[in-house]
């Protein structure tokens, strides 16, 4: 669908050929989210003002977007040891803005990915929601992890329900979100369990998923620039600490 493919303009993506590192490297991909995440908070001032009005999975497209750059401008500071509240809050507000002028925004269907991940972490109580996966989601692999992550973070009462579900179909994601439910449910001892999500982790900068998925998700040369949000909130979610830059410290 064309709202699907862009609302505001076609991002430009980091310049092919120049890897990620060094200061410079860093102060390119700092200016270019900055840039980015201004031009989804214009976006969305636009279609809520538009007439006639959008339709709500418009609305929610750009929000997930501004949602995305706020995230990973705060995950830049966060890993650098810099407080990333300023930038989460930029992701609530356009939430705050966008739900008070038009509730239907998250539609049952939709899946809030990442946004959920992050209100969980945060407590912001935001109308997501958190079913399990359905026959549907477990022909996307990733969004069949943050379905099952979701529900988990959100409502302990159906961590049982995991262990009669299918596996996932590629391999690997279904280690990561083995990994993650077993040290979610406590399945694990808190150190082994952390140490095999950041292995996970760590792996993503090579894996072929993971070159595929947006930056967000700390593919190829955004491995050593970002974090595993995930595995941060359910570290938080257990009341532990890993002693790396995927723990929350600003509470």
């Amino acid at each position: 669908m064309k709202f699907l493919r862009d609302l505001f303009r076609p991002e430009e993506p980091e310049p092919v050929g120049k890897p990620i590192e060094g200061a410079a490297s860093r102060k390119r991909v700092r200016e270019n989210r900055v840039r980015d995440l201004a031009a989804r908070k214009e976006a969305l001032n636009k279609a809520l003002h538009a007439e006639p009005s959008p339709h709500p999975a418009k609305l929610f497209y750009v929000l997930q977007k501004l949602s995305q750059y706020a995230l990973e401008l705060a995950m830049l500071d966060w890993r650098e040891g810099t407080d990333p509240r300023p930038y989460l809050s930029e992701m609530k507000g356009g939430f705050d803005i966008a739900l008070g002028a038009r509730p239907d925004i998250l539609p049952n269907e939709s899946n809030p990915g990442f946004m959920a991940v992050i209100a969980n972490m945060m407590g912001w109580d935001l109308p997501f929601s958190h079913e399990l996966p359905n026959e549907e989601d477990y022909e996307h692999d990733v969004i069949c992890m943050d379905r099952w992550i979701i529900a988990g973070l959100y409502d302990p009462s159906c961590w049982s329900a995991k262990y009669s579900a299918p596996p996932l179909k590629n391999k690997f994601i279904n280690k990561c979100l083995d990994d993650y439910w077993a040290l979610l449910t406590e399945q694990v001892d808190c150190e082994e369990g952390v140490n095999r999500c950041i292995k996970n982790y760590e792996r993503r900068a090579t894996h072929q998923t993971f070159k595929g998925l947006p930056p967000i998700d700390a593919g190829g040369k955004y491995n050593e620039l970002y974090l595993d949000y995930t595995l941060s909130a359910i570290i938080k979610k257990r009341k532990i600490t890993s002693g790396t830059y995927h723990d929350w410290k600003w509470d």
